[in-house]
């Protein structure tokens, strides 16, 4: 016998269900939210918890650039609202590793200057000046003094804070294993129960647990490294490197530790350290900061990131439903977790498409998606 849910479910407990989930939950909807493991256990564990706009987008993604620019100005509103989220306003560097990369790196700057972005750009005793423990051997580099970082374990905890504050309802180790919809209600089958809801978000993330989706996810396996700083004030903002060989690392301090990642591989869903990975991952940090060297490794993780084919977030509302997927986020969700869960709660309450999300949005008909009638009752 299906079990009455709440008006609204979502289903996921990665950055973006958890956001939506709030949003709507403080306008007063009851809220049910279905997690198959533990909220923020996807993509959000392998995140490093950057707010990067400059250094996100690429040179034709104009529209995903402004949408991650406004999604930035949201965080501390946010931070205020939610309590610590570990936000700080530091700024982020972007380093070219050899001088072969130099032309590449100053013509991101060139593009983000464009774009009416402030980034600053260093090299020699400029450089030095604001990275005084960078090796020598980097030439040059960007820094962009509006960005920041927060924590993403402290924004996940907050989250469910906030949801639960606001008497929503977030069910773990549930995971949702198909969807029908009758009697002007979505029914929620479960390993152990069915929830029935009135309007559905389905934001999975990567979908481990075998829910159809109406369109392709691409797992991108991240794999990332914690080691610890040589002291709490080492490194003050968030650092990238990119070689036209290797790609992109990044170190990302906070406080007594500090995150190295910089992987994008696409493996399937497999979640598993590699050798290789680890190897260009430490590579790479060492050869911009040698002072690593002696630092202790304190953990490896990896977690797998939800991409489209190409790359674009999804907003899909069916027609003449209130069913809504919102999948894709990337390496970007927490990025873009305030624009994202703002508007789609105003979507979902009101019918307005964020004009900065409408670039992604699309209505579709229902033929074809993962929704079948209900079956008969016992």
């Amino acid at each position: 016998m299906p079990v009455k849910g709440a008006e609204i479910g979502v289903i996921g407990g990665g950055a973006a269900g958890l956001g939506v989930a709030w949003q709507l939950a403080a306008r007063g909807y009851t809220v049910l939210l279905l997690e198959a493991r533990e909220p923020g256990s996807g993509a959000m564990t392998a995140s490093g918890g950057m707010l990067s706009p400059a250094y996100e987008a690429e040179y034709e993604e104009i529209p995903l650039l402004r949408a991650f620019l406004h999604s930035r100005r949201l965080y501390p509103a946010w931070a205020e609202a939610l309590g610590d989220i570990g936000y700080t306003a530091c700024g982020t560097y972007e380093l070219a590793l050899t001088p072969e990369d130099v032309p590449y790196v100053k013509r991101r700057w060139e593009f983000e200057r464009a774009q009416g972005l402030e980034v600053e750009w260093l090299e020699g005793a400029a450089l030095r000046r604001h990275l005084s423990n960078v090796s020598p051997r980097i030439p040059a580099g960007t820094y962009a003094p509006d960005e920041g970082q927060v924590v993403p374990e402290l924004l996940r905890d907050r989250l469910v804070e906030a949801i639960q504050r606001h008497r929503g309802t977030i069910l773990s180790h549930t995971p949702v294993q198909h969807i029908s919809y009758a009697s002007q209600a979505f029914h929620l089958h479960t390993p152990h129960q069915t929830y029935t809801v009135e309007t559905l978000i389905v934001c999975p993330g990567v979908p481990l647990e075998g829910l159809r989706l109406p369109f392709k996810v691409y797992p991108i396996r991240g794999q990332m490294i914690a080691v610890e700083s040589p002291h709490p004030n080492w490194l003050s903002a968030p650092v990238r490197y990119f070689n036209k060989m290797t790609g992109y690392g990044y170190t990302i301090p906070k406080g007594s530790y500090l995150i190295l990642g910089g992987t994008a591989e696409e493996k399937g869903y497999d979640p598993s350290l590699t050798v290789g990975g680890v190897l260009d991952i430490l590579r790479r940090a060492y050869y911009v900061f040698p002072d690593l060297y002696e630092q202790r490794i304190l953990r490896f993780w990896a977690g797998l990131r939800p991409a489209t084919a190409d790359r674009r977030p999804v907003f899909w509302k069916v027609s003449g439903l209130p069913l809504y997927y919102i999948n894709g986020l990337y390496r970007n969700g927490i990025l873009l977790l305030p624009l994202v869960a703002e508007g789609v709660a105003a979507w979902v309450s009101e019918g307005i498409v964020h004009p900065l999300l409408a670039p992604f949005t699309r209505e579709v008909e229902e033929t074809g998606l993962a929704l079948s009638p209900a079956p008969p009752a016992p």
